[in-house]
């Protein structure tokens, strides 16, 4: 008597595949204007921008306190930032952005404490990851913070960490301190760390080439990094040339769905990415985006009509 064989083959939607446990994020950048448009606008995360991250190496933090300066406003950002501030909009923004999180995922929507940025500029991470102290510090403050955070607002959003690092003349040696001491304590699948960086960094003449190797060490194979979010280009620029960078094999070991593409927002309108390569060509970017569950995170979010931007947001949903 034969045996028969049945091979079924089964295609699991995105979310399923995917190596984030808080699935596919469509990310805007914030700094509080633009409140009314975020649920409407189609996105699901936000990263709350800037804060200084020189701020929290200090051995006393504590974040019971809704005033303490070692949440304060990163340089250029303006003095509203603060820990009672993200709270209250983590409460004002939560139900829009539940609205727009899988329910696979208990529309559990994301939310980031984005430190650095260009203005702040890379002396403070020099001074935190050149020194082992500083580096783990800084590591159990972050990780105090959003435990704390997360316990406040009856853990209804995931809260995590965006390294918005720029400016460095070092390349953070003391990142692995940073990480241990971090995950020590924040687990990687409830508390999303996200690693930014220019889109370019796979080329050895990148100045942030040097993520590479913390990628490869501390990315999401490790339980360390979640995301690595691949910055704008700082010129008008078409899908295909973008995809040149995101897609690049030499970045092939970071699963497309722990990868954040930079999307100009309303804010530029006439950058926001076009064809070719969106959506024709023979490998289009917006249906790889969709069937793998690629980010999006956009710069920046503001106040009025988000009709330039939501349309892509819908097309690379998953």
């Amino acid at each position: 008597m034969y045996a028969l064989i049945f091979l079924v083959l089964v295609v699991f939607p995105a979310w399923v595949t995917s190596q984030s446990p808080f699935g596919q994020l469509l990310l805007a950048y914030y700094s509080g204007v633009g409140m009314d448009s975020v649920g409407p606008g189609g996105v699901n995360a936000l990263s709350l921008a800037f804060f200084a991250p020189a701020a929290m190496t200090g051995s006393s933090c504590d974040f019971s306190d809704l005033q303490t300066s070692c949440v304060r406003p990163a340089a250029g950002a303006g003095p509203s930032l603060g820990l009672s501030w993200a709270l209250s909009t983590i409460n004002l923004t939560s139900g829009g952005l539940s609205g727009n999180t899988s329910p696979s995922r208990g529309r559990k929507p994301t939310i980031f404490f984005a430190f650095g940025g260009q203005s702040e500029g890379g002396g403070a991470w020099d001074q935190i990851f050149g020194n082992s102290n500083s580096a783990t510090v800084f590591g159990q403050n972050c990780a105090k913070m959003v435990q704390a955070v997360y316990t406040r607002i009856n853990k209804s959003v995931f809260i995590g960490i965006d390294l918005d690092i720029e400016g460095m003349s070092t390349t953070l040696p003391q990142f692995p301190a940073f990480i241990k001491s971090f995950r020590n304590s924040a687990p990687a699948n409830e508390f999303p760390l996200m690693l930014d960086s220019l889109s370019g960094l796979a080329n050895d003449g990148s100045s942030d080439h040097y993520k590479v190797a913390i990628m490869q060490d501390y990315g999401p194979a490790s339980g360390g990094i979640n995301f690595l979010n691949m910055m704008v280009n700082n010129v008008q620029s078409s899908c295909d040339t973008m995809s040149g960078f995101w897609r690049d094999s030499r970045l092939n070991f970071i699963p497309p769905a722990n990868k954040v593409l930079g999307f100009w927002g309303e804010n530029l309108a006439a950058w926001i990415l076009k064809n070719p390569g969106c959506t024709d060509g023979s490998n289009p970017l917006y249906p790889w985006m969709k069937q793998n569950g690629v980010g999006i995170g956009i710069w920046q979010w503001w106040l009025g009509s988000t009709s330039n931007i939501t349309p892509v947001i819908n097309q690379i949903r998953g």
